[in-house]
């Protein structure tokens, strides 16, 4: 049997009492990354807006703004009204707004939280300032800004003169830029990461001094994802940051290099509960608990699949059903033995889509199960 060997802060300390398939969050752990993030971005002297589409809890999101973040960033407004009535307040929204019902929903909430909205075309823009103009108000926006990921966003060329043609709109008060540097995960190895988040700061700051060049006053220059965090917000003029899976980390964040084991802070746990043939086995955790995410990065000698099966080295969890996960032996010699009814634990390729599909997590502390955290804008992605 080939020998075992799990890698160091690969597992936590989960109780038996947790049924599986269940989504685990270590406090500790967690509240670390919390505390170091909120660190970094102060003492780079910038904004710090947690991307709460990556949980969707209103516990985790208070701990966020307790350790010193200005406001969260949220996807859609179901996420925002949700997180408003749990008593959260401040939001800016990385999407482009779009329709008369959700302007509509954008401005009632706009009556109890305070809310920056991103727009990208002249005609989202345009029907947005004249909703919010005909019922007396003004709304706060941004310029998505398109700087390499291709997914929304004006480019980057062009973003200064989009921002000069709608800020004279009625209804609006145009505040600055966002961007979402997506395209830097795919470029090989910690340099190419390094410089295409750079590049993308250096993109939004050249158009966020061309827009105050010609006379106006942009105080927001919004950038955002947890592995460029440290990367693009090294260029002097950024103003927010924007992660969110920085408070858990997954095995993308491993795989990228951005952090080690010992730094993620959320597990699903599973258990073996078929293993017919020595080589293969089923597991109880499948789409409906990690989801089908591939995160399409290869690393030499590294296990592929829906996610690194933590303290089974040597086995690849290699394909999903909706409640079967499909484990199969890739390690050097003969499998290691499994039994039926043993647990596992899963750190997912992708931790938001892990908080989605299970739609809660349990909390750990010290070994102990100290709580279960309802994820309250789950399906609110309207």
């Amino acid at each position: 049997m080939a020998e075992q060997t799990i890698s160091a802060g690969g597992l936590l300390d989960i109780p038996d009492s947790i049924e599986t398939p269940s989504l685990v969050v270590d406090r500790a752990r967690m509240e670390h990354n919390i505390a170091d993030m909120a660190a970094y971005a102060a003492g780079r002297g910038i904004g710090l807006a947690p991307h709460a589409k990556t949980h969707r809890t209103p516990e985790i999101a208070r701990l966020q703004m307790a350790a010193g973040a200005e406001m969260l960033c949220i996807a859609k407004l179901g996420e925002a009204e949700a997180l408003a009535d749990a008593g959260l307040d401040r939001f800016v929204m990385a999407y482009p707004i779009v329709g008369d019902a959700k302007i509509a929903r954008a401005r009632r909430l706009m009556e109890r939280a305070s809310i920056l909205l991103s727009v990208d075309s002249f005609a989202g823009a345009e029907a947005l300032g004249a909703s919010m103009a005909a019922a007396g108000t003004v709304a706060d926006v941004l310029v998505i800004v398109d700087t390499g990921y291709h997914r929304c966003g004006v480019d980057a060329g062009e973003a200064a003169d989009f921002g000069l043609a709608i800020a004279p709109l009625p209804g609006l008060r145009l505040r600055g830029l966002i961007t979402h540097e997506g395209h830097a995960y795919s470029k090989p190895g910690e340099e190419g990461l390094h410089d295409a988040s750079v590049d993308a700061g250096e993109l939004m700051v050249a158009a966020a001094d061309d827009l105050r060049a010609r006379g106006l006053d942009i105080d927001v220059v919004s950038v955002g994802s947890s592995a460029t965090a440290r990367h693009t917000t090294a260029v002097d003029g950024i103003t927010q940051v924007r992660p969110g899976i920085y408070a858990f980390n997954d095995y993308g964040q491993v795989l990228r290099g951005v952090v080690g084991l010992d730094r993620c802070a959320a597990r699903v746990a599973a258990t073996v509960v078929s293993h017919v043939e020595s080589d293969r086995a089923i597991l109880d955790a499948g789409s409906k608990s990690v989801s089908h995410d591939r995160l399409g990065i290869h690393v030499p000698g590294a296990p592929g699949g829906y996610g690194l099966v933590v303290d089974l080295p040597g086995w690849e969890l290699y394909q999903l059903s909706e409640e079967h996960g499909w484990l199969r032996w890739t390690g050097d010699g003969p499998p290691s033995e499994l039994t039926i009814g043993q647990r596992v634990q899963i750190l997912p390729n992708h931790i938001c889509s892990a908080f989605h599909m299970l739609g809660q997590s349990e909390i750990i502390e010290d070994g102990e199960h100290v709580a279960t955290w309802v994820a309250t804008g789950r399906g609110e992605s309207r």
